[in-house]
């Protein structure tokens, strides 16, 4: 009985033996964890009971922090450096401006008419370069206005020209159309122009049309054409009836080119009918005295014993609206003169 005893005694001994390590890993095991839960909720409450200092933001306009007043300084001297970029490029345009403005008035007194140097010189400020004498020099530099022999239109932007296509002026009516063609290059595209001729009991235009136009280049060359290939002086004439559609044009300066336009001949007006006509057709306003359009004369060839041109300058421009070019002249701007008294 004993040694039967013994070896269930032993058993059960182990048995107890191994439940009680197993109870005591467990116990190491959550006693381990419940240190780290501890060792954990220990570490939090040490951190939040730990104050953090707050975060200022600060805004002194008076003093600003270092890094703030030097993104300005940066800012301030990129902008410092941007405007005077911008400001040298501004004075350097307007120099070269000047400068050009100064070169094209210098080729423009050492050279011949240019329509292209007169737009550029027009646009950088130039105006006359001489002193309006009526010489050659003049009339070919003349750049402000319409112009013609010596004859200045001031700001007019409608020109007509009535043009005396008569006998008389056989011979000199190739040169009257060179001082057409040079009047009519000092206008700008902008500007309007008319040629109205008479002759032959007419006032004759380029395809019979009297009215305005601007002054292109082509416009211009049509019209030269057409007074240097179409138009053949013929016969005697009266300039009122083109002075009339000059008028009806809406044209507010006109130069009339003649020869002498009063006298015996039937087409001739005596000089006080000319002018009575010319009053309906262009009368002076009441109230200011001026007339809707200027009317200035260039008389060729023969001195007119009754001054009738010079009185229609004097009516309907006022002094210095009247020019005379003689016989002997061999270029009408070369020896354009005032009248003879």
């Amino acid at each position: 009985m004993e040694s039967g005893t013994e070896p269930r005694r032993l058993r059960r001994s182990m048995r107890g033996g191994n439940a009680a390590v197993g109870i005591c890993t467990s116990l190491a095991v959550h006693a381990l964890i419940a240190a780290m839960i501890l060792g954990t909720a220990w570490g939090i409450a040490r951190i939040r009971d730990r104050e953090l200092p707050p975060v200022v933001l600060v805004a002194d306009f008076f003093d600003p922090a270092p890094s703030t007043r030097a993104n300005a300084a940066s800012n301030t001297s990129s902008r410092t450096a941007d405007a005077s970029s911008a400001s040298r490029a501004s004075r350097g345009e307007a120099s070269a401006a000047v400068g050009l403005g100064e070169r094209l008035r210098a080729l423009e007194g050492a050279s011949t008419p240019n329509a292209a140097l007169d737009g550029l010189a027009r646009r950088f400020g130039a105006s006359n370069a001489n002193g309006g004498d009526g010489t050659n020099g003049d009339a070919a530099i003349t750049r402000v206005g319409a112009s013609f022999a010596g004859l200045v239109a001031g700001n007019a932007t409608k020109v007509a020209y009535v043009v005396d296509a008569s006998g008389s002026m056989i011979g000199s009516f190739s040169t009257l159309v060179d001082e057409v063609e040079r009047s009519l290059a000092r206008l700008e595209p902008t500007q309007q122009f008319t040629v109205i001729c008479f002759s032959r009991d007419a006032a004759q235009a380029p395809r019979g049309d009297s009215s305005l136009r601007s002054a292109s280049q082509a416009a211009r060359k049509d019209v030269l054409n057409w007074l240097r290939k179409d138009l053949i002086p013929a016969g005697r004439s009266s300039p009122v009836e083109a002075l009339a559609k000059a008028l009806a044009s809406g044209a507010d300066c006109i130069f009339l080119l003649s020869t002498t336009v009063t006298g015996p001949g039937r087409h001739e007006l005596d000089r006080e009918s000319l002018l009575a006509l010319l009053e309906q057709l262009n009368p002076a306003d009441p109230s200011t005295g001026r007339r809707r359009a200027t009317i200035q004369c260039i008389q060729f060839l023969e001195v007119d014993p009754g001054n009738t041109l010079e009185a229609v300058a004097a009516a309907h421009f006022g002094d210095g609206g009247y020019r005379f070019i003689s016989r002997s002249a061999s270029g009408i701007d070369s020896l354009a003169t005032p009248s003879p008294k």
